[in-house]
């Protein structure tokens, strides 16, 4: 195959990852005790100025500006960035960027020091995490807090992983070695949503799906209470993980 045909079959997969991504967002928009979850997992050093990587719709986003002196929010997908800036377009404590954490980072963004770098479901995106995560640790502030949330569990990634563009799932020991790496101190490391697991394995692993079923998020939904209260100890394992992680002085 050409370099040319190879280049192209590559831009193919990102856009059909991106479209799968986005129905994935919409789907996600009817939860939000699934959000809510997430979103408290990461909450604890939300404060200051605050850096949102790949804010998709923007749920997590209003979550953290009652805790944030200014937001920038940031997407690599313009429609997703259209979205964005219509939703926060009558809140000046918000800025809405384009971002690809895969190229050079846009002036706008490197200009400025951040209080906090918050990452929900994007490290796993990129080819080089090492890379982008170094790049994103530049825009704190001495003592500022890299917050990210991963998918979990090397042996679960399967066709939901492809479908949305996934590089990987990780461990423990991978996620902390990548923000070690790029000079951070990890605070806190530990897995959530055992359950979720379980249902992702069964569709990506065994039923060979792109997606959760509609019908299998909306139980889901329901459920989160009884599952917070069950994870009050984190699980030894579970669909993601979430580091907190701090940048010296």
């Amino acid at each position: 195959m050409s370099a040319a045909a190879e280049g192209h079959d590559a831009a193919e997969t990102r856009r059909a990852a991106a479209a799968n991504g986005q129905r994935q967002l919409e789907v996600m928009a009817g939860a939000p005790a699934i959000d809510a979850w997430y979103f408290d997992q990461l909450a604890a050093h939300v404060q200051g100025d605050v850096l949102e990587i790949g804010a998709g719709l923007g749920s997590l986003s209003a979550r953290i500006l009652p805790r944030a002196r200014s937001l920038t929010v940031t997407e690599v997908d313009d429609a997703l960035l259209d979205r964005l800036r219509e939703r926060f377009a009558d809140d000046a404590r918000v800025a809405v960027h384009g971002y690809d954490l895969e190229a050079a980072t846009p002036e706008a963004i490197a200009a400025k020091r951040f209080d906090v770098v918050f990452s929900c479901n994007v490290l796993e995106h990129l080819a080089d995490d090492a890379l982008a995560t170094e790049r994103l640790v530049r825009l704190l502030r001495p003592g500022g807090w890299f917050l990210a949330y991963v998918p979990a569990v090397p042996w679960a990634f399967g066709s939901i992983d492809v479908a949305v563009g996934h590089h990987r799932r990780y461990t423990k020991a991978t996620l902390r070695t990548l923000v070690e790496g790029a000079g951070l101190r990890v605070a806190h490391l530990e897995a959530m949503n055992l359950l979720g697991l379980a249902g992702w394995f069964v569709n990506g692993r065994v039923l060979q799906r792109p997606g959760p079923a509609p019908g299998q998020l909306a139980l889901f939904e329901r459920l989160v209470p009884l599952l917070r209260a069950l994870e009050r100890r984190p699980p030894p394992l579970g669909l993601g993980l979430v580091v907190h992680a701090q940048k010296p002085g």
